[in-house]
């Protein structure tokens, strides 16, 4: 008879546990409301075993109770237990009999008993083995046999000495492997949330990532409430690659993590701060009521507390570093049409335009940046084209002596759009400047460069032809044998080329930019400083530098005939250029004022409209060497 009361236990906790499975997962996030229907759900089930029950003797009776109210308490915790023992004494006090009292108390100690290795399973890494289970089944009815020796008339002894034996040994087998089946659906959901956790969290900083972003943008584009405004703030910090260059990607990790902590605090209830990428954020956010006509007004002042939090000093290990931010803020729904992928582009946009205004500052999303966004795309988009498909010219600028003797030029890169005609260099360069295609543009130029130098005609002349190398093109770690490649290939001079170099490119790792350049100069490339004067250069880098030429920059030579102050400049200029044996080329000549101006301080090469203008390459050949060249045989 107690076998087959156990085995209609066994079917109720089996069928509780397929019962738990589906409520845990429901209410995972419900906060309280998980334990208490958890633990209602347990003393339901208490009382349906209870309800058929094997009467001992009358008043006393015998069911899985015990069993079902010890894993209450072991999976459940103390709350769930505490609820589960209410349920189940109240139904047992409403039974009565002889074993009332002592059922109440069986009812208390196992669920108490369940509750304690529950605290075991916790600082176990939330799993008990199979003995463990066995173990807490085997004290649970040992101590329940314990208690039924309070029953009185020597019902106790009577209890023990004929049941003893079977409760010992099957209850607590029963317990083991029904915990074993609530073991694993605990283990199904861990393994649920170490994949959620790995789909939706960053693993840095513990915050929501980019997917979880993105999709609560479109639940609140789903929203019915969907007129109330929210803001999206895109976060990305000032120069944080160079700090990952200057220390390292640990401390760069340590300031993302403490940054992190910073910000948690400036989000409120119900907002998401998120990590997107390396070193960037998001802030999506709820617009209050009294702003919803003024959301963008609102952001601004919501953006500026970022700012203020952001560049507060951190102090990591022995460094102090601060730091600053670029923030774009859009609002949305725009339309019915608005999309979060929309959302996030707008946000991005404003972003960048922050970044490229100087850094440290916020910008609201303006209709008119979404048309300029999209010419930089398409811009980008048909350059990366334009470069296979043959549609760059090489145009050449002379350089010229006092005597108007040309003895050089600089090579410029033009784009034959095919619909759009001759693309101004301002309108493509800055976009490819801030992409990979900087490098490819000049990769093309001094291909193109070279094979002028190896030409026949222009081989043996006194000229050099001075290409532009971009920071980006320069710092790349194949730059110096592409350099070498492409003279190979052509067959070009190096003693005939010159790299102009801006003073931009000095400011980062100055160790490699001297290797680089020691290395090309050996093979008799020279180097021109682009620019001189308007960069962040000091003159110790010039000692330190293999550069033979300095480049005045022409706002300086456009006023100096007429400005005392640029006058003053460009003859500092001239001084240094000379005690160190430095060539000068002056570029931006435009008038004669401005040429007698420099022939009468030194000796100056000259470049500017005054003289020539930029031209093909096969014209500017063609007028300076009187040759003519046969276009389909390149001969």
């Amino acid at each position: 008879m107690l076998l087959a009361e156990l085995v209609e236990n066994v079917a109720l906790l089996v069928a509780l546990a397929t019962i738990y499975q589906i409520i845990a997962s429901r209410t995972r996030n419900h906060g309280l409301a998980q334990p208490i229907i958890v633990g209602v759900l347990f003393g339901v089930v208490s009382i349906l075993g209870m309800m058929t029950p094997i009467e001992f003797e009358e008043g006393l009776f015998f069911d899985g109770r015990s069993i079902i109210l010890s894993i209450a308490g072991l999976f459940g915790g103390p709350l769930v237990a505490v609820i589960s023992a209410i349920f189940a004494s109240i139904y047992r006090a409403w039974l009565g009999g002889v074993g009332a009292v002592v059922g109440i108390l069986v009812i208390i100690a196992s669920a108490a008993i369940g509750a304690g290795f529950h605290y075991v399973k916790q600082k176990s890494d939330g799993r008990l083995t199979i003995l463990q289970f066995f173990g807490m089944g085997f004290f649970v009815h040992v101590v329940m046999l314990a208690i039924m020796m309070l029953l009185p008339k020597g019902m106790g002894y009577r209890v023990v000495s004929e049941l003893g034996p079977v409760i010992i040994l099957l209850y607590p087998l029963v317990t083991m492997l029904v915990s074993l089946l609530f073991q694993d659906y605990e283990d199904q959901e861990a393994g649920r949330h170490k994949l959620h956790k790995l789909a939706y969290y960053d693993s840095l900083t513990g915050l929501p990532n980019r997917q979880y972003l993105m999709e609560r943008l479109r639940d609140g584009l789903l929203d019915p409430a969907r007129e109330h405004c929210r803001l999206l703030m895109l976060i990305n910090l000032d120069r944080f690659k160079m700090l990952n260059d200057a220390r390292g990607h640990v401390v760069g990790d340590q300031l993302l993590r403490a940054l992190t902590e910073r910000l948690k605090p400036l989000v409120q209830d119900g907002d998401v701060l998120a990590r997107m990428s390396a070193d960037e954020f998001a802030v999506l956010l709820k617009t209050p009521l009294e702003y919803l006509k003024e959301a963008n007004v609102w952001g601004r002042q919501t953006s500026d507390k970022f700012h203020l939090s952001i560049k507060q000093p951190f102090e990591l290990g022995e460094d102090e570093i601060s730091i600053s931010s670029s923030i774009g803020i859009t609002s949305f729904p725009l339309g019915r049409d608005d999309t979060p992928s929309h959302i996030l582009r707008r946000a991005d946009t404003a972003m960048h335009s922050a970044k490229q205004n100087g850094g440290n500052q916020s910008v609201v999303f303006e209709l008119d940046m979404a048309s300029s966004a999209e010419h930089k795309y398409r811009i980008e988009r048909e350059l990366r084209k334009a470069i296979p498909a043959e549609e760059l010219v090489l145009y050449l600028q002379s350089q010229v002596d006092a005597s108007g003797k040309v003895v050089g030029a600089e090579a410029l890169v033009r784009w034959q759009h095919p619909q759009r005609g001759l693309v101004p260099p301002l309108t493509f360069i800055p976009i490819a400047e801030e992409s990979d295609l900087i490098t490819e543009l000049g990769n093309w130029t001094m291909t193109a460069a070279c094979r002028i130098l190896a030409r026949e005609e222009i081989f043996s002349q006194p000229i050099r032809l001075s290409v532009n190398i971009s920071p980006r093109h320069f710092h790349d770690p194949g730059f110096v044998s592409s350099i070498k490649h492409v003279l190979a290939m052509t067959g070009a001079d190096p003693t005939h080329l010159t790299l102009e170099v801006t003073e931009g490119l000095l400011i980062r790792n100055i160790n490699d930019v001297i290797a680089k350049m020691t290395q090309l100069a050996s093979l008799g490339i020279h180097f021109s400083l682009d620019d001189f004067g308007t960069g962040y250069s000091s003159l110790s880098y010039l000692k330190r530098l293999p550069i033979h030429e300095i480049k005045i920059d022409k706002s300086f030579v456009q006023d100096a005939p007429d400005d005392a102050d640029d006058a003053a400049l460009v003859e500092s200029i001239l001084a240094v250029a000379q005690h160190m044996q430095l060539d000068v080329v002056a570029e931006g000549v435009e008038t004669r004022e401005q040429a007698d101006f420099l022939n009468a301080r030194a000796k100056v090469i000259h470049q500017g409209y005054f003289f020539h203008k930029p031209e093909p390459s096969e014209s500017w050949i063609r007028k300076n060497y009187g040759l003519e060249r046969d276009e389909t045989t390149g001969q």
